[in-house]
């Protein structure tokens, strides 16, 4: 059972929430976007797939280090 007010004491209005400070509201829009950011990020290879890259020739300067 919920407690109960005495009734010299309601007035009839609901409570007020005062809200966050503007600091941690900045806060969390901060860790919000970050989450988003980090979450597109990780999608991004899946998005552009890996260029082609042509096959290295022997017979061109500069292909012995490449495999």
């Amino acid at each position: 059972m919920p407690p109960t007010i005495p009734p010299e004491h309601d007035d009839g209005d609901w409570p007020v929430d005062p809200g966050r400070p503007l600091g941690l509201r900045l806060l969390a829009l901060l860790g919000a976007l970050s989450f988003v950011m980090l979450g597109l990020s990780s999608l991004a290879p899946l998005l552009h797939p890996p260029q082609r890259q042509p096959p290295a020739w022997p017979d061109r300067p500069g292909a012995e280090g490449r495999a």
